[in-house]
């Protein structure tokens, strides 16, 4: 069972690009939450981290990056999963991403209607069970403890 969040919070520097992703994730069912640069997501995320799931973020933007974002985001929140948009292709850029913290990897190319939802899906749910399974451990952790 997949729960959506209560929105998703878009970070890029482009209008057009911003629009876009917002349009298209509304389209799904997602509540858009959207910021132009990382330092203006960083004041978003502080006063709105509770009603925010997801994060996707552009790799590349003036000021804060994307992995200078994913870093000061993780400070105050380890299990927020992000994920990072960029149209650069090299393998490098991907590694360097996944190494800095996110959790996803999406490439701005023809086929990102397709892949951008598919990978949203992918990476809820991933948290989703994570999370399930954290729940779990701890109520076995506490019946053992009981049983003691």
């Amino acid at each position: 069972m997949q729960t959506r969040p209560e929105a998703i919070l878009v970070v890029d520097d482009d209008p057009f690009v911003l629009g876009m992703l917002k349009e298209m994730l509304e389209g799904a069912g997602y509540a858009v939450v959207t910021a132009g640069n990382g330092e203006e997501a960083v004041a978003i995320w502080e006063v709105a981290k509770g009603a925010v799931g997801l994060i996707i973020s552009d790799m590349n933007m003036p000021g804060m990056d994307g992995i200078e974002l994913i870093r000061k985001i993780r400070e105050t929140d380890a299990g927020i999963p992000i994920m990072i948009l960029t149209v650069n292709d090299q393998i490098s850029v991907a590694l360097s991403a996944i190494r800095g913290g996110a959790d996803d990897y999406v490439l701005k190319d023809e086929n990102i209607y397709e892949t951008l939802l598919l990978s949203v899906e992918k990476v809820l749910e991933k948290h989703r069970l994570q999370t399930e399974n954290r729940r779990l451990l701890s109520d076995l952790g506490r019946k053992n403890a009981a049983l003691e």
